[in-house]
C-alpha cells in the first residue's frame, strides 16, 4: 500500500514541478528581443483536451455500469 501510494504522491509530483518550470520560466523576456521565448515542457492544451475527453469516457461508462444493475 505505501508503494502504491508513493507511487501516486511521485506523479503528483512531477506534474507540480512541469507545471511550475513551465509557468516561471515561459513568457516573453524582458531581457530580451520578443522573439527568444522559451517554449514550454508541456503542451498543456493537449493535456487539457485529454483530460477533457478521459473524464468524459469515465462519466459515460459509469452510466452504463449504473443502467446495468438496475
Amino acid at each position: 500500500m505505501r508503494v502504491f501510494i508513493g507511487m501516486i504522491f511521485g506523479a503528483m509530483l512531477t506534474i507540480l514541478a512541469a507545471y511550475t518550470y513551465d509557468s516561471l520560466s515561459t513568457g516573453p523576456s524582458l531581457s530580451g528581443p520578443p522573439a527568444t521565448e522559451q517554449k514550454t515542457m508541456v503542451n498543456w492544451d493537449v493535456v487539457g483536451k485529454n483530460w477533457q475527453s478521459f473524464k468524459s469516457r469515465v462519466k459515460n461508462e459509469w452510466v452504463k455500469l449504473s443502467e446495468l444493475k438496475t
